[in-house]
């Protein structure tokens, strides 16, 4: 579905890889880091335009090298543009 969809995404990775799955994460479209931790928990938030989209961003997050978990911990989606049409009953 189209629209703006956020979420919020707890990557978990190996405190030695930390930084460089931070770079990695920084230079996605759409990705931000908000916090992170010494033992490597890395808080971000995602912004796309679709459902499929978001969900390409969180495989390629389980996908970086050094990642051993992403989890989705909030999620917003505003489809008003959807609803832009004429509505009738």
């Amino acid at each position: 579905m189209s629209g703006l969809h956020v979420s919020g995404v707890l990557v978990r990775s190996q405190p030695t890889a930390i930084n460089q799955t931070q770079e990695i994460l920084e230079k996605m479209p759409g990705v931000g880091v908000r916090a992170t931790t010494p033992d490597g928990h890395i808080v971000t938030v995602v912004e796309r335009d679709s459902d499929a989209e978001l969900t390409d961003v969180f495989q390629h997050i389980q996908n970086i090298a050094g990642v051993l978990s992403a989890s989705l911990v909030y999620h917003y989606s505003d489809k008003s543009n959807a609803l832009d049409g004429e509505v009738t009953s």
